[in-house]
């Protein structure tokens, strides 16, 4: 039984982050349907909150795989001036939408339904933020999607990922983004594997 689950489980986080997009979006509504990421409806006090606020200093941020929108509405209001968050599942989008109207912020936040691979934004902003979202991009490809999304950063903007084990799995994440991009900040969080990363391209790198 324990098998068939790490099976299923695999199957299912391949075709999340290699599957075609139709595919992709109708496993994430499933899940978020079934309440599997009800977990992450509500995190105050997530480390990354404070990097993001300073680092957003008043201005624009894009959230990539935003899920149900705890980021939008729980950022402190007054310290960003306008949000867009990006989730490939239609029933979080919708559900993002009605907390940020209940909590009313629909003046500040706006919701995508695209594919964070694939997504094109329209304007520039002060912080491009993957949370939980970066473990589902292909490994091989994670350097090139943050090469494609600099262009779309503001003068001084960053990349903020936050990664809940860095010392697991994900190192590789971790190493590559020391490795290929200039760090800004970097947060290991007291009494947890949590990390915190503030970055953008390095100086003169022609990208």
């Amino acid at each position: 039984m324990q098998l068939a689950m790490k099976v299923r489980n695999k199957i299912r986080a391949c075709l999340q982050a290699y599957g075609p997009e139709k595919i992709k979006m109708r496993l994430w509504d499933t899940e978020f349907s079934q309440g599997r990421w009800d977990c992450l409806d509500t995190t105050p006090g997530d480390c990354v909150y404070s990097y993001i606020e300073k680092s957003a200093n008043g201005g624009s941020i894009l959230d990539l795989g935003c899920g149900s929108g705890s980021t939008a509405t729980e950022l402190g209001a007054s310290t960003y001036r306008d949000y867009t968050g990006i989730d490939i599942s239609t029933v979080a989008i919708s559900k993002a939408r009605k907390k940020t109207e209940d909590r009313g912020r629909a003046d500040k936040n706006r919701f995508v339904q695209s594919d964070v691979i694939t997504y094109t934004p329209t304007q520039q902003f002060d912080v491009i933020l993957f949370r939980d979202s970066i473990y589902y991009i292909p490994r091989a490809q994670i350097i090139s999607v943050f090469d494609r999304y600099s262009k779309y950063l503001k003068h001084n903007g960053v990349f903020i990922v936050r990664i809940w084990d860095g010392s697991g799995k994900c190192k590789t994440i971790i190493d590559n983004i020391d490795k290929n991009f200039q760090i800004v900040e970097k947060h290991l969080s007291e009494g947890s594997k949590t990390t915190v990363l503030v970055f953008r391209q390095q100086p003169n790198s022609g990208k």
